[in-house]
Protein backbone atom coordinates (compact mmCIF):
# COMPACT_ATOMS: atom_id res chain seq x y z
CA UNK A 1 0.00 0.00 0.00
CA UNK A 2 3.04 2.43 0.50
CA UNK A 3 3.22 2.50 -3.65
CA UNK A 4 -0.71 3.46 -3.47
CA UNK A 5 -0.28 6.13 -0.93
CA UNK A 6 2.86 7.52 -2.76
CA UNK A 7 1.04 7.78 -5.96
CA UNK A 8 -2.25 8.86 -5.11
CA UNK A 9 -3.27 12.31 -6.74
CA UNK A 10 -2.95 15.30 -5.31
CA UNK A 11 -6.81 16.68 -5.78
CA UNK A 12 -9.96 14.72 -6.33
CA UNK A 13 -9.35 16.15 -10.40
CA UNK A 14 -6.76 13.60 -10.84
CA UNK A 15 -9.08 10.61 -10.21
CA UNK A 16 -11.45 9.73 -13.17
CA UNK A 17 -13.51 6.63 -13.58
CA UNK A 18 -15.00 6.27 -17.29
CA UNK A 19 -15.50 3.34 -19.46
CA UNK A 20 -12.35 3.58 -21.81
CA UNK A 21 -12.83 3.37 -25.64
CA UNK A 22 -10.55 1.79 -28.32
CA UNK A 23 -6.62 2.19 -27.62
CA UNK A 24 -7.91 4.61 -24.36
CA UNK A 25 -7.01 4.71 -20.90
CA UNK A 26 -9.09 7.80 -19.35
CA UNK A 27 -6.83 11.15 -17.68
CA UNK A 28 -7.21 14.17 -15.70
CA UNK A 29 -5.82 16.29 -13.41
CA UNK A 30 -4.47 20.22 -13.86
CA UNK A 31 -1.06 20.65 -12.28
CA UNK A 32 1.91 22.76 -14.14
CA UNK A 33 5.51 21.29 -12.84
CA UNK A 34 9.00 20.99 -14.63
CA UNK A 35 12.23 20.31 -13.37
CA UNK A 36 15.27 18.50 -13.14
CA UNK A 37 15.71 14.79 -14.00
CA UNK A 38 18.36 11.72 -13.68
CA UNK A 39 19.92 8.94 -15.61
CA UNK A 40 17.92 5.99 -16.04
CA UNK A 41 18.80 1.85 -16.34
CA UNK A 42 19.39 0.47 -19.35
CA UNK A 43 21.07 3.54 -20.73
CA UNK A 44 24.13 4.10 -18.48
CA UNK A 45 25.62 6.75 -20.29
CA UNK A 46 22.58 8.96 -21.09
CA UNK A 47 22.54 12.48 -19.45
CA UNK A 48 19.31 13.95 -18.50
CA UNK A 49 20.06 17.57 -18.02
CA UNK A 50 17.21 20.02 -17.24
CA UNK A 51 17.49 21.92 -20.70
CA UNK A 52 16.66 20.50 -24.00
CA UNK A 53 19.65 22.61 -25.55
CA UNK A 54 22.25 20.61 -23.58
CA UNK A 55 21.13 17.06 -24.40
CA UNK A 56 23.93 15.08 -25.56
CA UNK A 57 23.63 12.89 -28.93
CA UNK A 58 23.47 9.25 -27.37
CA UNK A 59 20.35 7.26 -29.05
CA UNK A 60 21.06 5.05 -31.20
CA UNK A 61 19.61 4.83 -34.73
CA UNK A 62 15.93 3.06 -34.70
CA UNK A 63 13.16 2.52 -37.37
CA UNK A 64 10.69 4.06 -35.40
CA UNK A 65 10.37 6.61 -32.40
CA UNK A 66 7.61 6.74 -30.31
CA UNK A 67 6.59 10.14 -29.01
CA UNK A 68 4.36 10.42 -26.07
CA UNK A 69 2.72 8.64 -22.65
CA UNK A 70 4.76 6.12 -20.64
CA UNK A 71 2.47 4.20 -17.50
CA UNK A 72 1.89 1.46 -16.16
CA UNK A 73 -1.35 -0.45 -16.06
CA UNK A 74 -2.67 -2.31 -13.26
CA UNK A 75 -5.38 -4.86 -13.84
CA UNK A 76 -7.47 -7.10 -12.09
CA UNK A 77 -7.87 -10.92 -13.57
CA UNK A 78 -10.45 -11.18 -16.51
CA UNK A 79 -13.95 -11.05 -14.81
CA UNK A 80 -12.96 -9.98 -11.59
CA UNK A 81 -13.71 -6.16 -10.71
CA UNK A 82 -11.76 -3.93 -8.50
CA UNK A 83 -13.96 -4.41 -5.28
CA UNK A 84 -13.28 -8.07 -5.37
CA UNK A 85 -8.98 -8.27 -6.96
CA UNK A 86 -6.78 -9.87 -4.88
CA UNK A 87 -4.06 -9.22 -6.99
CA UNK A 88 -2.93 -6.98 -10.22
CA UNK A 89 -0.99 -7.27 -13.00
CA UNK A 90 1.36 -4.87 -14.18
CA UNK A 91 1.80 -3.89 -17.20
CA UNK A 92 3.70 -1.10 -19.53
CA UNK A 93 1.04 0.99 -20.90
CA UNK A 94 0.13 4.14 -23.08
CA UNK A 95 -0.07 5.33 -26.87
CA UNK A 96 3.88 5.82 -26.97
CA UNK A 97 4.86 2.10 -25.23
CA UNK A 98 2.23 0.33 -26.55
CA UNK A 99 3.26 1.01 -30.52
CA UNK A 100 7.20 0.90 -29.59
CA UNK A 101 6.58 -2.69 -28.00
CA UNK A 102 4.48 -3.74 -30.91
CA UNK A 103 7.17 -3.05 -32.67
CA UNK A 104 9.23 -4.38 -30.93
CA UNK A 105 7.63 -7.93 -31.39
CA UNK A 106 7.68 -7.31 -34.85
CA UNK A 107 11.07 -6.93 -35.16
CA UNK A 108 11.99 -3.28 -35.60
CA UNK A 109 14.19 -1.12 -33.79
CA UNK A 110 11.67 0.89 -31.65
CA UNK A 111 12.58 3.70 -29.17
CA UNK A 112 10.67 5.68 -27.39
CA UNK A 113 10.65 9.34 -26.26
CA UNK A 114 8.84 10.02 -22.86
CA UNK A 115 9.11 11.43 -19.39
CA UNK A 116 9.04 9.16 -16.16
CA UNK A 117 9.33 10.13 -12.52
CA UNK A 118 12.54 9.76 -11.16
CA UNK A 119 11.68 7.47 -8.27
CA UNK A 120 10.96 3.35 -8.35
CA UNK A 121 8.03 3.25 -10.16
CA UNK A 122 9.60 5.26 -13.43
CA UNK A 123 12.73 2.92 -13.28
CA UNK A 124 10.86 -0.22 -13.62
CA UNK A 125 8.82 1.14 -16.29
CA UNK A 126 11.96 1.95 -18.27
CA UNK A 127 13.80 -1.27 -17.32
CA UNK A 128 10.99 -3.37 -18.16
CA UNK A 129 11.07 -1.85 -21.47
CA UNK A 130 14.37 -2.19 -21.88
CA UNK A 131 14.42 -5.56 -21.19
CA UNK A 132 11.48 -6.01 -23.86
CA UNK A 133 13.57 -4.92 -26.63
CA UNK A 134 12.74 -1.20 -26.59
CA UNK A 135 15.60 1.33 -26.75
CA UNK A 136 15.07 3.67 -23.73
CA UNK A 137 18.08 6.44 -24.38
CA UNK A 138 15.60 9.01 -25.42
CA UNK A 139 13.62 8.47 -22.27
CA UNK A 140 14.12 10.81 -19.30
CA UNK A 141 13.15 10.74 -15.60
CA UNK A 142 12.05 13.84 -13.95
CA UNK A 143 11.88 14.77 -10.27
CA UNK A 144 8.79 16.86 -10.82
CA UNK A 145 6.32 14.40 -12.07
CA UNK A 146 5.01 11.80 -11.64
CA UNK A 147 4.63 7.59 -13.70
CA UNK A 148 0.86 7.58 -14.32
CA UNK A 149 -0.71 4.91 -13.24
CA UNK A 150 -3.86 3.37 -14.61
CA UNK A 151 -6.09 0.61 -12.82
CA UNK A 152 -8.23 -1.39 -15.59
CA UNK A 153 -11.07 -3.69 -13.90
CA UNK A 154 -12.76 -6.23 -15.74
CA UNK A 155 -16.32 -6.71 -14.35
CA UNK A 156 -16.97 -4.09 -16.45
CA UNK A 157 -14.16 -3.34 -18.70
CA UNK A 158 -13.36 0.06 -16.74
CA UNK A 159 -10.70 2.03 -15.83
CA UNK A 160 -9.59 4.59 -13.05
CA UNK A 161 -6.38 7.10 -14.72
CA UNK A 162 -4.10 8.18 -11.79
CA UNK A 163 -2.61 11.08 -13.80
CA UNK A 164 -1.36 14.76 -14.13
CA UNK A 165 -1.94 15.60 -18.08
CA UNK A 166 -0.49 19.43 -17.47
CA UNK A 167 2.16 18.30 -15.33
CA UNK A 168 3.13 15.06 -18.08
CA UNK A 169 2.89 17.89 -20.96
CA UNK A 170 5.41 19.99 -19.90
CA UNK A 171 7.69 16.93 -19.06
CA UNK A 172 7.19 16.01 -22.39
CA UNK A 173 8.42 19.01 -23.80
CA UNK A 174 10.98 19.29 -21.92
CA UNK A 175 12.14 15.72 -22.90
CA UNK A 176 11.76 16.44 -26.40
CA UNK A 177 15.97 15.98 -27.92
CA UNK A 178 17.03 17.70 -31.07
CA UNK A 179 17.76 14.94 -32.99
CA UNK A 180 15.51 11.70 -33.19
CA UNK A 181 18.23 9.31 -35.27
CA UNK A 182 15.10 7.18 -36.57
CA UNK A 183 13.30 6.37 -40.27
CA UNK A 184 9.98 7.31 -39.02
CA UNK A 185 9.23 9.36 -35.80
CA UNK A 186 5.73 9.04 -34.23
CA UNK A 187 3.69 11.08 -32.12
CA UNK A 188 0.38 9.95 -30.40
CA UNK A 189 -1.66 10.93 -27.29
CA UNK A 190 -1.49 14.63 -27.76
CA UNK A 191 -2.33 16.31 -24.76
CA UNK A 192 -4.25 20.11 -23.90
CA UNK A 193 -1.39 21.98 -23.50
CA UNK A 194 0.08 24.71 -25.67
CA UNK A 195 3.31 24.46 -24.22
CA UNK A 196 3.62 20.88 -25.50
CA UNK A 197 1.92 21.55 -28.27
CA UNK A 198 4.35 23.88 -29.53
CA UNK A 199 7.36 21.97 -28.95
CA UNK A 200 5.86 18.91 -30.86
CA UNK A 201 5.52 21.28 -33.78
CA UNK A 202 9.25 22.29 -33.52
CA UNK A 203 9.83 18.71 -32.59
CA UNK A 204 8.07 17.73 -35.77
CA UNK A 205 10.01 20.46 -37.93
CA UNK A 206 13.51 18.99 -36.57
CA UNK A 207 12.46 15.22 -37.76
CA UNK A 208 11.57 15.99 -41.02
CA UNK A 209 14.60 18.16 -41.51
CA UNK A 210 16.74 14.86 -40.43
CA UNK A 211 14.94 13.12 -43.08
CA UNK A 212 12.55 11.46 -40.88
CA UNK A 213 9.19 10.11 -41.97
CA UNK A 214 6.53 12.36 -39.65
CA UNK A 215 3.38 10.37 -37.91
CA UNK A 216 0.79 11.06 -35.93
CA UNK A 217 -1.78 9.28 -34.09
CA UNK A 218 -4.07 12.33 -32.66
CA UNK A 219 -5.97 10.19 -30.30
CA UNK A 220 -7.52 12.76 -28.55
CA UNK A 221 -9.38 11.95 -25.67
CA UNK A 222 -12.84 13.57 -25.46
CA UNK A 223 -12.55 13.56 -21.85
CA UNK A 224 -9.70 15.24 -21.50
CA UNK A 225 -10.16 17.62 -24.71
CA UNK A 226 -13.45 18.99 -23.18
CA UNK A 227 -14.95 22.33 -22.41
CA UNK A 228 -12.73 24.98 -23.93
CA UNK A 229 -9.47 22.72 -23.88
CA UNK A 230 -9.39 23.24 -27.51
CA UNK A 231 -9.42 27.66 -27.13
CA UNK A 232 -6.64 26.73 -25.13
CA UNK A 233 -4.56 24.61 -26.94
CA UNK A 234 -5.40 23.87 -30.65
CA UNK A 235 -4.11 20.40 -32.35
CA UNK A 236 -4.94 21.78 -35.63
CA UNK A 237 -1.87 23.69 -35.46
CA UNK A 238 0.64 20.38 -35.62
CA UNK A 239 -1.03 18.63 -38.75
CA UNK A 240 0.94 21.12 -41.22
CA UNK A 241 3.94 19.66 -40.38
CA UNK A 242 3.06 15.70 -40.32
CA UNK A 243 3.26 13.30 -43.27
CA UNK A 244 0.64 10.75 -42.17
CA UNK A 245 -2.22 11.61 -39.89
CA UNK A 246 -4.29 8.77 -37.97
CA UNK A 247 -7.69 9.85 -36.86
CA UNK A 248 -10.64 7.78 -35.05
CA UNK A 249 -14.07 8.80 -35.29
CA UNK A 250 -13.92 10.70 -31.68
CA UNK A 251 -10.78 12.95 -32.93
CA UNK A 252 -12.73 13.91 -36.51
CA UNK A 253 -15.36 14.90 -33.87
CA UNK A 254 -12.60 16.73 -31.71
CA UNK A 255 -11.43 18.62 -34.73
CA UNK A 256 -14.78 19.86 -35.86
CA UNK A 257 -14.43 17.29 -39.03
CA UNK A 258 -17.54 15.51 -40.44
CA UNK A 259 -15.33 13.76 -43.03
CA UNK A 260 -11.11 12.74 -42.95
CA UNK A 261 -11.35 14.95 -46.16
CA UNK A 262 -12.25 17.82 -44.32
CA UNK A 263 -8.87 17.31 -42.83
CA UNK A 264 -7.13 17.38 -46.06
CA UNK A 265 -6.55 21.45 -46.22
CA UNK A 266 -4.67 21.36 -42.91
CA UNK A 267 -2.07 19.05 -44.35
CA UNK A 268 1.15 19.64 -46.45
CA UNK A 269 0.10 18.52 -50.27
CA UNK A 270 2.46 15.56 -49.89
CA UNK A 271 0.69 13.99 -46.57
CA UNK A 272 -1.99 11.56 -45.89
CA UNK A 273 -4.51 10.60 -43.62
CA UNK A 274 -6.03 7.57 -42.71
CA UNK A 275 -8.90 7.32 -40.93
CA UNK A 276 -10.20 4.27 -38.72
CA UNK A 277 -14.25 3.37 -38.14
CA UNK A 278 -14.06 0.31 -35.81
CA UNK A 279 -12.31 -3.01 -37.26
CA UNK A 280 -14.62 -3.39 -40.01
CA UNK A 281 -13.57 0.04 -41.92
CA UNK A 282 -10.88 2.19 -42.31
CA UNK A 283 -10.56 4.78 -45.19
CA UNK A 284 -7.07 6.18 -46.83
CA UNK A 285 -6.60 9.45 -48.17
CA UNK A 286 -3.61 11.29 -50.13
CA UNK A 287 -2.19 12.05 -53.36
CA UNK A 288 -3.23 8.41 -54.67
CA UNK A 289 -6.87 8.71 -54.31
CA UNK A 290 -8.47 7.02 -51.86
CA UNK A 291 -8.41 4.07 -50.36
CA UNK A 292 -11.17 1.46 -48.38
CA UNK A 293 -10.37 -1.51 -46.80
CA UNK A 294 -11.10 -3.47 -43.37
CA UNK A 295 -12.31 -6.74 -41.82
CA UNK A 296 -14.85 -8.06 -39.89
CA UNK A 297 -15.16 -7.10 -36.38
CA UNK A 298 -14.02 -9.24 -33.82
CA UNK A 299 -16.53 -10.52 -31.26
CA UNK A 300 -14.24 -9.58 -27.84
CA UNK A 301 -15.51 -7.44 -24.44
CA UNK A 302 -12.88 -4.57 -25.11
CA UNK A 303 -11.04 -3.25 -27.73
CA UNK A 304 -8.62 -1.47 -26.12
CA UNK A 305 -5.08 -1.43 -27.38
CA UNK A 306 -6.35 -1.89 -30.46
CA UNK A 307 -5.52 1.30 -31.78
CA UNK A 308 -2.18 1.08 -31.04
CA UNK A 309 -1.71 -1.90 -32.71
CA UNK A 310 -2.97 -1.19 -35.67
CA UNK A 311 -0.82 2.02 -35.54
CA UNK A 312 2.22 -0.18 -35.05
CA UNK A 313 1.48 -2.50 -37.53
CA UNK A 314 1.05 0.56 -40.27
CA UNK A 315 4.20 1.68 -39.34
CA UNK A 316 6.25 -1.51 -39.57
CA UNK A 317 5.53 -0.86 -43.37
CA UNK A 318 5.85 2.39 -43.52
CA UNK A 319 9.22 2.68 -41.90
CA UNK A 320 10.27 -0.42 -44.40
CA UNK A 321 8.59 1.25 -47.58
CA UNK A 322 9.69 4.94 -46.55
CA UNK A 323 8.53 8.25 -48.16
CA UNK A 324 7.66 6.97 -51.52
CA UNK A 325 4.50 4.49 -49.68
CA UNK A 326 2.54 7.82 -49.23
CA UNK A 327 2.58 7.99 -53.18
CA UNK A 328 1.68 4.68 -53.67
CA UNK A 329 -1.83 3.54 -53.51
CA UNK A 330 -0.69 -0.76 -53.03
CA UNK A 331 1.71 0.58 -50.11
CA UNK A 332 -0.96 2.40 -48.28
CA UNK A 333 -3.59 -0.58 -49.04
CA UNK A 334 -0.32 -3.08 -47.82
CA UNK A 335 0.07 -0.84 -44.63
CA UNK A 336 -3.53 -0.67 -43.29
CA UNK A 337 -4.06 -4.41 -44.12
CA UNK A 338 -0.91 -4.77 -42.00
CA UNK A 339 -2.31 -2.57 -39.03
CA UNK A 340 -5.73 -4.43 -39.06
CA UNK A 341 -4.11 -8.00 -38.86
CA UNK A 342 -1.57 -7.00 -35.99
CA UNK A 343 -5.01 -5.13 -34.19
CA UNK A 344 -6.73 -8.06 -34.61
CA UNK A 345 -3.93 -10.43 -33.34
CA UNK A 346 -3.58 -8.28 -30.16
CA UNK A 347 -7.56 -8.37 -29.11
CA UNK A 348 -7.33 -12.33 -30.03
CA UNK A 349 -4.91 -12.64 -27.31
CA UNK A 350 -6.12 -10.63 -25.30
CA UNK A 351 -9.46 -12.50 -25.46
CA UNK A 352 -7.24 -15.35 -24.54
CA UNK A 353 -5.33 -14.30 -22.01
CA UNK A 354 -2.44 -14.35 -23.57
CA UNK A 355 0.64 -11.89 -22.44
Amino acid sequence: MALLHQMAPSNPEDLHMVRPQMGDAPKGGPSEASGSSSDLPGNPRARYPDRQDDHEETATSADVVCVGEALWDLSTPEGTSLDDATQLSLTPGGGAVNVALTLAQLGLRAGIVAPVGDDAVGHALVAHLSRRGVDVSRMRATKSSRTGLVFLTHAPTRAVAYRAVQEEALALRDALPRSFGANVVHFSGLLPSRACLLALEQAARHAAREGSLVTLDANLRPRLWAGDALERADPRSLLGGVDVLKVSEDDLRLLGASDPRDLMPLLHAEAIVIATFGAAKTRALGPFGEVHAGGPALAVESTIGAGDAFGAGLLSVLAREGRAALRDREAIERAIQRGNEVARSSLTERSLGVK
